[in-house]
Parts: C-alpha cells; structure tokens; sequence
C-alpha cells in the first residue's frame, strides 16, 4: 500500500496508510492547516493523542482511508475516506484532504486525490462527497480536475471565530460504473 510520488519539485513523498505511529504527527500536520482559517471547517485540531491513536488503528477494520504523504520525517499532506454508520449510506463516503502550507502546488494533493479515488473504486464506494469554501479556489479546481461536481451550496453553514459567516459548496464524486438505476420516490415504480 506504499506508494512513492515525486513532487512537482522533485522531492520524494511516501503516501500509506495511517498507523497509530503517525497519531501525533498528523495531528500536528491537521491542527496546522486548520488553524490558517482559511480552509477547513473548524479553527483546530485538537485531540486526544491516544484516542487518535485508536481511531487511526482502527480505520481499515471500518473500511475507512486515513492516507499520509510523509517525507523528510514528516506529515505533509493527507487523504481520509469515512464511510457513514447509516445503513442506506453503506455506498457512499466522506473526503477530507489537506496539505500543509510549504508543500503545496507540488502534485501532493493530485496524489493523494487520485489514491482515494482507486480506494474507493475498488471497494465499491459509489459515491465520494467533500464541502469546500467558495474561496478556496485551488482545492475546488483540483476537485473538478478528478471529476467532481457541484451538487449544492450551504448559505451561512461555517461561522468563524471572528464571527464571520463562510457558505460551502457540497461537491461528489460518482464512480464511473454506477449501481442500479435511481428510482424516484414518488415515481410510482
């Protein structure tokens, strides 16, 4: 599950699976970005170690991706899949991705994108859903350039810490061969 990507700028970067290991580091590496305030949905990330620990141990007997790109001893970028608990959402997932400031425009993203995808694909996942803020130009392009639509917009659905009000854009992901055709409630079929 090692993959070996070389950056854009010709530095290597490992992507794998997350361990219990990398529990601090990705914490350090998500609590970062999150604090920009310009990207996530929340300010920070602060967790318990050990019960990050857990869940990182745990993610693929859920059937869940917690990716890392690492390089140089550190988190620089990650990819996570979770599947929803809802007995009717079994075929979808929910994407959240991050690089850390210093590393981006080096491919890291497009790497880490395009491993969630083959991840889902090949387990089935027919549907992969994200929320992005209309400011953030870059990540909505990366989403368009993998394919992933625009399916609505959330009026006022973040309120920073400076008591600004941020909308999102809820974007998906369908595998290219999908399921059994939709039926319509109502349709009377």
């Amino acid at each position: 599950m090692l993959r070996k990507v070389v950056a854009k700028t010709g530095e290597t970067v490992y992507l794998r699976p997350a361990v219990a290991e990398d529990a601090a580091d990705f914490i350090r590496a998500v609590d970062g970005v999150a604090r920009e305030g310009a990207y996530f949905l929340r300010s920070r990330f602060e967790v318990d170690l050990e019960a990050e620990q857990t869940m990182l141990a745990s993610a693929s007997d859920r059937g869940d991706l917690i990716l890392i790109a690492r390089t140089e001893g550190e988190v620089v970028g990650w990819v996570t899949l979770m599947h929803p608990r809802a007995e009717f959402m079994q075929h979808t997932a929910d994407l959240g991705i991050g690089v850390v400031g210093p590393w981006r425009g080096r491919g890291i993203g497009s790497a880490l994108m395009q491993y969630a995808l083959e991840f889902a694909a090949e387990r089935g996942i027919e549907k992969v859903r994200l929320g992005v803020r209309p400011a953030n130009a870059r990540a909505q392009a990366l989403y368009h350039a993998f394919g992933f639509v625009e399916e609505g917009y959330r009026l006022r659905d973040v309120k920073d810490l400076e008591g600004c009000y941020h909308d999102v854009i809820e974007m998906s992901w369908f595998a290219p061969s999908p399921g059994p055709a939709v039926q319509e409630v109502g349709s009377g079929a």
